[in-house]
């Protein structure tokens, strides 16, 4: 591995929200934001939600994806976080299990909602990844090759 994916792999690991951006579904020229709690095996991203909202209509539809995850810091000059596009699909129902273990752990209140057959595992599979740095220099930006 590399430096880069390395430092990526950990940012994601250490972080627990990412902001998605989906296409909407019946307005191709309307993007549309949520955030989601993930988790993370490598640098696939994995995050549940109910198959009825926003997100999944438009995954469904358009299944590219752009998400964001940064620090909240008021000082631009310490500012670090990652800008992700990538690929979503529904997670098969025989790979759930290792990825719920992987989720629970995270938020161990995930174990105490109920199951739903609403709910969806969605992965977010990168295709590109920046580095945003700006302890390097404003607006520094490293590209992680896919």
């Amino acid at each position: 591995m590399n430096d880069l994916r390395d430092y990526v792999v950990q940012y994601l690991k250490n972080h627990q929200y990412a902001n998605m951006a989906t296409i909407h579904a019946t307005d191709p020229m309307q993007p549309h934001v949520s955030t989601v709690a993930y988790v993370n095996d490598g640098l696939n991203l994995y995050f549940v939600t109910s198959s009825k909202t926003h997100k999944v209509v438009n995954i469904e539809k358009n299944n590219k994806v752009a998400l964001t995850i940064d620090e909240d810091e008021p000082d631009w000059m310490k500012l670090t976080g990652l800008q992700i596009e990538g690929k979503a699909s529904q997670v098969k129902a025989e790979d759930i299990s290792p990825i719920f273990e992987i989720y629970a752990e995270k938020f161990p209140i995930a174990k105490s909602f109920p199951v739903s057959p609403d709910d969806r595992f969605i992965r977010i599979m990168p295709v590109k990844i920046w580095i945003l740095d700006y302890r390097k220099g404003f607006a520094h930006r490293d590209y992680l090759e896919i």
